[in-house]
């Protein structure tokens, strides 16, 4: 462990103490795993103490300065003596103030800019196999990413590999399907950033000044035109001024290099072509952001070679700043980098079968926690006459800056409002970022056991119950909204594609964290007039048909896979040509 991080970790312990009622101090909630491990990393240094030299400098001070506070923190705290933990550990500080000779201070990293040696990754030269693909669906609450090798799996049949992100970055069950990577980003107050679990762990840990946030929702920035927004002091203590474009970047390089990790073990070299899904977004916007996201990945695989022993476990700000800006101005050309894959293009492409038979108008609906996508597809799949497409619509396509981000604001301020703080009681921001930081959490279980009691930082319990926060306004005008963009993208296509849907039917695919909120849901079986057209909504499988032989583990998270899944498969989405499809359904 670094000894920086290790150093930080021991004097977090110590911050911890709490006084008790019998003038005794005590350490609450759990140890962490960082935190055992510094204490063990503090035992082995002290055991084989390094012999330091003017030619090997340490971090930052040398260990002989730290020495002492490691050992008491180590020895104490193993032996439960909270209290001499406290007091000795503070003498030792005093004790141990480094002296002459004692400090070896690094130089600023600003000086080593020539000793950052930067370059393509080795395999960038090697030819990208047409034969397996991935597709990286960062999500604004989890990320996704599924590998299709053609022709790999049972019976010629391709296999599918929906990487577990979460078990290589240290979650546990209770944290989620480990298919699912937490996308959050955190930097702490001593300047380190920290990803997913240690990104949320951390900031727990320095919420007691109730001003500190962390970023878990860098996605909606790209919707919301927020990138280039500069991070406010909640988000970032540092005088490093930083943007949420870098915040992408940051991630991006962590979620990278979790998938290098996972690639390695099942085999696979690094030379894979990447795709990556995108929000639905106007041309213009579209066209910017596929550019943007298209080399952060590229740069991202290079920064996370430069920093791979350090991205797992923290690292600091002004490093991983000056090595992403040093790779950016490289303007390096990625052949790895495959293209973008439209959300709801993915979730299309996840459903159609290459040996079963369909024929539908369908509109995937992709809730997510950012935005909700709508685009309209028409699916044809016919075995026997060979013919396997899902025809996207030109035009049909739509994005609703309503999603679980604006459920999550609306349950926040539910449980403000219920326990009667407003913006200008003096308690108000630490307990709204209180909020905002665990409400995903209160969201989950709230849809899961339709009750749930709240504690706020004030020492309040906010009772909460799902039906009605189901039933407030705010519930209401998202659907509202949402059964309007559905009739706009309805008036926007050509009518022959609404008289000539199969059976008069228009099949609802519902995928996304949100595919199973009730007012979601409530919308299957209702009529939806548009161009003087009615068509009855009808639900499609939860899991397609194809999938259940070979994949039926893949069933449960189906909906928040779906996109990053069919975007890997061998593009079976063909431009939409209506002589064709005449002709097809004649």
């Amino acid at each position: 462990m670094d000894n920086n991080k290790a150093k930080w970790l021991l004097e977090n312990l110590l911050f911890r103490l709490a006084d008790r009622d019998d003038g005794k101090q005590e350490l609450p909630g759990i140890i962490t795993e960082a935190e055992q491990q510094a204490l063990s990393a503090a035992i082995g240094a002290l055991s084989t103490p390094p012999q330091t030299t003017p030619e090997e400098p340490t971090d930052t001070l040398s260990l002989r300065a730290r020495a002492p506070v490691a050992s008491i923190v180590a020895e104490k705290y193993s032996s439960g003596d909270s209290d001499a933990l406290a007091d000795e550990a503070q003498e030792a500080a005093v004790e141990s103030e480094p002296v002459d000779g004692d400090v070896e201070i690094e130089e600023p990293l600003e000086s080593k800019d020539d000793e950052i040696e930067i370059s393509l990754p080795s395999f960038a030269d090697e030819p990208v196999s047409p034969d397996f693909r991935l597709c990286i669906d960062f999500g604004t609450a989890m990320s996704k990413v599924t590998l299709v090798h053609d022709g790999a799996g049972k019976d010629g049949g391709d296999e599918i590999r929906v990487l577990e992100l979460g078990e290589v970055a240290g979650q546990d069950p209770s944290d989620g399907p480990l298919e699912l990577l937490i996308s959050s980003v955190y930097i702490s107050n001593d300047g380190y950033v920290y990803f997913g679990k240690d990104a949320l762990e951390v900031s727990e840990q320095e919420a007691g000044d109730g001003n500190r946030q962390r970023i878990d929702n860098m996605k909606r920035f790209l919707s919301e035109d927020g990138i280039d927004q500069v991070l406010s002091d909640e988000f970032n203590p540092t005088s490093v001024e930083i943007d949420y474009r870098d915040i992408v970047l940051f991630y991006l390089v962590y979620l990278t290099w979790v998938i290098n990790q996972c690639s390695d073990e099942l085999g696979y070299e690094k030379a894979i072509c990447r795709r990556f899904a995108m929000p639905c977004f106007e041309v213009g916007k579209a066209r910017q952001y596929s550019s943007m996201l298209s080399r952060m990945l590229g740069d991202a695989q290079v920064v996370a070679d430069l920093v791979a022993e350090e991205i797992s476990e923290g690292i600091a700000l002004d490093k991983l700043k000056l090595i992403c800006d040093k790779v950016q101005e490289k303007n390096f050309e990625y052949s790895f980098v495959g293209s973008p894959v439209t959300e709801p293009l993915g979730v299309a492409s996840a459903l159609v079968s290459e040996d079963g038979a369909a024929n539908n108008l369908s509109m995937v609906i992709d809730i997510g926690a950012g935005t909700t996508d709508i685009s309209l597809f028409r699916i044809r799949v016919d075995s026997n006459e060979s013919v396997y497409v899902a025809n996207q619509v030109p035009g049909a396509a739509r994005g609703l800056t309503m999603a679980g981000n604006y459920i999550d604001r609306v349950l926040v301020q539910k449980i403000l409002s219920s326990a009667g703080i407003t913006y200008q009681s003096d308690n108000y921001r630490r307990i709204r970022n209180d909020l905002e930081r665990k409400i995903r959490v209160y969201k989950e279980e709230l849809f899961e056991t339709g009750s749930i009691d709240v504690p706020l930082p004030n020492g309040e319990v906010i009772e909460v119950m799902l039906e009605e926060l189901l039933q407030s306004q705010s519930i209401h005008e998202f659907q509202k909204e949402l059964r309007n963009k559905i009739v706009e993208v309805l008036e926007e296509v050509d009518d022959f594609i609404l008289r000539t849907a199969p059976r008069k039917e228009l099949v609802l695919v519902l995928t996304g964290g949100g595919a199973s909120l009730p007012f979601v849901r409530s919308m299957v079986g209702e009529n939806i007039e548009a161009r003087n057209i009615s068509l009855k909504t009808v639900k499609s499988h939860d899991f397609p048909e194809w999938l259940e032989e070979d994949h039926a583990d893949l069933e449960n998270i189906f909906p928040r896979i779906a996109v990053s899944l069919g975007g890997a498969r061998e593009n079976v989405i063909v431009p939409y040509d209506q002589q064709n499809m005449e002709l097809a359904d004649a």
